[in-house]
């Protein structure tokens, strides 16, 4: 930094003296100024704060800066003591509280499909399938078909669909609902009154008389928020969807409770299987005879297992006693854990979050904690 002054002899001495504490070359009108003159840094420093108010204002901006730098750095520092804390390594234990678990719509969109009620649908608002091309009654994706009395859809899909199952609850024979089996989205190509439709989504072949409604995104705003079922429930799987060996694991099932019971989105709830008869009986088995030996060995008894049906008569004693059979009942058992995804007003739609052994229908739904 260059700086040149015409000033007085005062305060030429003093802009020296803080940039040559600085490390900044000096240049100016030096007269009258002997080097002699000019008192060690130390002692000037202190007249600088009485006089800091009287030079400044005959000062530029950037030399005024510079001398307040000068006495920034040159200030007498402040010692203080601080106290001391004295910190020794221990062991702190902190509560850990379990996180409450939560189910986005994403997380469960994959197993959920689109679970529709007959019940639900206005029988004045259905379209029906009506052939494809050529004939053909087997109607994948991407196949084109005709289809008359469309109702309105203001997105041109339809939902393809078809009449289930009736449900009835097992034990009272009370009407619950009648299911309806999604089967694919179509996409419609030529209105009229027999319009021309694609198939653009297909879980199954859509066939003639399948019906046909606007369709309607499934709501999946909803998150999920899973907790046991605080009330008693005594409830029967009515559907595992056709699957004969029972249904395992994100797996949908329907139950026969529903928001008339105080169902609600997130519950969690036990299925139990029945008790079940077996049939013991046993039977006297001869080995076959070895081709080198003719001996025949021991005769062994073996012991057969059957499981009775439901529906099948359980023999009396009196038929078993010259069948060497015996009867043994088992008793009810854990079959896994669900959780509840669809209400409706009498059933309900339930994911199959673990199981001990499928569940099939007629397994009971109870509480966690009953």
């Amino acid at each position: 930094m260059w700086v040149h002054f015409e000033k007085d002899s005062m305060r030429l001495n003093f802009i020296r003296i803080a940039l040559e504490k600085r490390g900044a070359p000096w240049m100016g009108n030096t007269t009258g100024l002997a080097p002699k003159s000019v008192m060690p840094f130390g002692i000037v420093l202190p007249m600088v704060s009485a006089l800091c108010l009287t030079i400044l204002p005959g000062l530029s901006a950037p030399q005024a800066q510079d001398l307040r730098s000068v006495l920034e750095e040159s200030a007498i520092p402040d010692y203080r003591v601080l106290p001391v804390t004295v910190l020794s390594p221990e062991i702190r234990e902190t509560r850990r509280s379990v996180p409450t678990q939560v189910l986005t719509p994403d997380a469960l969109a994959p197993f959920l499909g689109d679970p529709m009620l007959m019940d639900e649908v206005d029988a004045s608002m259905l379209g029906r399938v009506i052939t494809g091309p050529d004939g053909n009654v087997l109607l994948g994706q991407f196949s084109p078909f005709l289809a008359q009395n469309l109702p309105l859809s203001e997105t041109g899909l339809y939902t393809v669909f078809r009449r289930g199952d009736t449900l009835t609850h097992p034990a009272s024979g009370e009407y619950l609902a009648t299911m309806a089996h999604v089967v694919g989205v179509a996409r419609l190509d030529e209105p009229g009154a027999i319009a021309a439709l694609t198939m653009v989504r297909s879980a199954e072949e859509a066939m003639p008389g399948d019906h046909l409604i606007a369709y309607k995104a499934p709501s999946r705003s909803a998150y999920l928020y899973p907790a046991p079922a605080q009330f008693p429930l005594d409830a029967y799987v009515l559907s595992t969807f056709g699957i004969a060996s029972g249904a395992g694991g994100y797996s949908l099932v329907v139950i026969s409770v529903g928001r008339r019971d105080g169902i609600q989105p997130g519950h969690l709830l036990s299925t139990r299987y029945p008790e079940q008869t077996i049939l013991l009986t046993s039977k006297t088995v001869s080995p076959a005879r070895a081709r080198d030996n003719c001996r025949i060995t021991d005769a062994k008894e073996a012991v057969y297992v059957r499981m009775l049906r439901c529906d099948e008569r359980v023999p009396s004693q009196r038929e078993l006693r010259g069948r060497s059979g015996e009867l043994m009942r088992l008793p009810e058992g854990r079959a896994g854990e669900l959780m509840v995804v669809r209400v409706f007003n009498r059933v309900s739609y339930a994911l199959v979050r673990s199981t001990e052994r499928a569940v099939q229908v007629g397994d009971r739904v109870v509480s966690p904690d009953a």
